[in-house]
């Protein structure tokens, strides 16, 4: 095997790989959209190619893998650097998949640290098997996963008895405004203890938070008690053309449900609400993306959606960054 520098000369060649890899996780994942994304690939991987981090890995002078990560950037205040590759920023065509992006990896890591960046995340496909095992191996640790549904699935609920389902305006939405910071709050406090222990920050001060619900794009859908709020979950369309931003695919973020109320299945029958009226608008599928270290988010999602990929991370030791000197 044979390693080279990225080259635009084999961009064609990379834009069939990322193809190929896409139609491999459509194979495992029945809610991935049976589309050609090469026009897209082409256009993000020239990008990724010419901001030269990356190297490609070459067998009889033919291209059977590469490994990309896009431009290095300051991650915090203190300048600390890092780097990413997304999801079609590596493609392989090799029967030993571990072997080659390890190869690959060892190469592009070297020049990444070179280059002082230090906060690694890849993207990979849920299936690549050999991929993913090979990147725990060398220290990744689960970050995020993107999972996805066809609307078409059924749902196996018993059905709630006495609540009622809704989709909620934005008067009724301010008219319910304390109730939905409450929900937030337990939300976020949720996400602050054990075992994820995010510290959250971004989402504060939680006051300004009411305003994107408010948002045009953003859909929300409650369960009630009578009068009483008592879980409501969002949607809204996807921002980028893979995968998640087709016209037929919105992005659901978060299941807010009060706790008396839950163990009742009500969050399970909200969501089955949620998906028939966006099967009526014509909504073919549905994404989220939840961290992989919260067991109520595992819980749920996984439980009606398919995973299709995930962010993995890596933190090199600061003491490393550089040109490495012999001792």
């Amino acid at each position: 095997m044979e390693i080279r520098d990225l080259d635009l000369l084999y961009l064609e060649d990379a834009v069939s790989l990322a193809q190929e890899n896409y139609e491999m996780e459509c194979k495992h994942v029945g809610g991935l959209p049976d589309l050609n994304y090469m026009v897209y690939f082409r256009t993000k991987l020239e990008k990724l190619f010419k901001s030269g981090n990356g190297k490609m890995a070459f067998e009889n002078n033919n291209l059977v893998a590469y490994l990309a990560f896009g431009d290095i950037f300051n991650i915090n205040e203190q300048g600390d650097k890092g780097a990413t590759s997304p999801l079609f920023g590596y493609g392989i065509r090799s029967e030993n998949r571990a072997v080659t992006i390890g190869k690959l990896f060892q190469y592009v890591a070297k020049e990444l640290c070179e280059k002082y960046a230090q906060s690694l995340r890849i993207n990979i496909y849920a299936h690549d098997i050999e991929v993913l095992q090979t990147y725990i191996m060398s220290s990744f640790s689960m970050d995020v996963t993107d999972v996805i549904r066809d609307v078409t699935e059924p749902f196996e609920l018993n059905k709630c008895q006495d609540y009622i389902f809704k989709e909620l305006n934005k008067e009724e939405l301010k008219f319910y405004r304390s109730d939905i910071m409450e929900f937030y709050r337990g939300s976020i406090n949720h996400l602050r203890m054990s075992p994820v222990f995010y510290h959250c920050r971004y989402f504060l001060p939680l006051e300004d938070r009411f305003d994107d619900f408010l948002s045009d794009d953003m859909r929300i859908f409650a369960a009630f008690d009578g009068n009483k709020l008592i879980g409501m979950i969002d949607s809204e369309p996807g921002r980028d053309a893979f995968i998640t931003g087709g016209k037929g695919t919105v992005c659901m973020g978060d299941v807010f449900l009060n706790p008396d109320y839950r163990g009742r299945g009500i969050a399970s029958q909200m969501l089955k609400y949620a998906n028939d009226k966006l099967k009526e608008c014509g909504i073919k599928t549905i994404c989220v993306t939840h961290g992989t270290i919260n067991p109520t988010a595992r819980g749920f999602w996984d439980k009606y959606f398919q995973n299709y990929s995930y962010t993995m991370t890596r933190q090199i030791d600061s003491n490393m960054l550089g040109i490495i000197q012999p001792i």
